[in-house]
């Protein structure tokens, strides 16, 4: 595998931020490749899923590219009293990275995918841009705004204001309906998860407004990267359709 580290300033932000790039070691003659947009969580940053994850082992087998962006502390959102952070990552850092990188650019090649902080930003920009997307990937993510007093003391950086509440069930609700129902939708959160309770609130909002169709996996797990490491084959083997047993490795499902 290829491991790169794109640094640049961006005229949005008006700062250097980092991008992390994980190819395969043989790009194609022809055609692009597939990629998954993973989302980093609060605190976090892009570098984490390289530095607590075995995604690097597991993206050999997978021929995806895969793109972490640096989001810092943002909510994937143009923040109140902090930067456009909504506007660099789907105006500039998208549209770069397929302008230096051999991506595909159809939607039935391009996945996003997050945990926590960064499952809110992946449904929120599968929800914005349903046509951008075939799958979407949250695992822990949080997907009620209003308990961010309770996690982000800096919360009011994002939302000045009144939180915004059932923030992504509204925007599920303004896409176009076709393009939602076809969205392929992996969601995975631990029994012991703190946030388990309002992730259940949100899914049955989700099935009650009958717009997409979602493969929950719940199990013994916390809001923590060893959860998060043990769901990464189950999130590639159901992306892909492939599968890892008895030692076999992952193949992409178009070998």
């Amino acid at each position: 595998m290829s491991v790169l580290t794109y640094t640049r300033a961006w005229s949005g932000l008006q700062e250097q931020t980092t991008t992390y790039v994980i190819l395969p070691n043989e790009l194609p003659q022809s055609g692009k490749l597939q990629v998954l947009w993973l989302l980093h969580g609060l605190g976090d940053n892009g570098s984490g899923f390289l530095r607590k994850t075995n995604l690097e082992v597991l993206d050999k087998y997978t021929n995806l590219a895969i793109i972490t962006p640096e989001m810092n502390r943002s909510f994937y959102t143009n923040m109140d009293r902090g930067l456009p952070y909504w506007d660099y990552l789907t105006t500039e850092v998208i549209p770069t990275m397929r302008q230096l990188l051999p991506l595909s650019t159809a939607r039935a090649d391009n996945f996003v995918g997050g945990v926590s902080m960064g499952g809110f930003g992946a449904f929120k920009l599968a929800f914005s841009h349903p046509d951008w997307f075939s799958a979407v990937m949250a695992m822990s993510p949080v997907v009620d705004l209003t308990s961010l007093p309770q996690v982000m003391p800096d919360y009011q950086e994002i939302f000045s204001g009144p939180l915004p509440n059932q923030y992504l069930e509204k925007l599920a609700q303004e896409a176009p309906p076709a393009a939602l129902k076809s969205l392929r939708t992996f969601y995975c959160i631990g029994d012991q998860d703190i946030l388990k309770p309002q992730n259940a609130r949100f899914v049955r909002r989700l099935q009650d407004q009958g717009t997409l169709t979602l493969d929950l996996k719940t199990g013994p797990g916390d809001h923590d990267w060893l959860y998060w490491q043990e769901m990464f084959p189950e999130m590639l083997r159901w992306l892909l359709n492939v599968r890892l047993s008895d030692g076999a490795p992952l193949k992409n499902q178009d070998e």
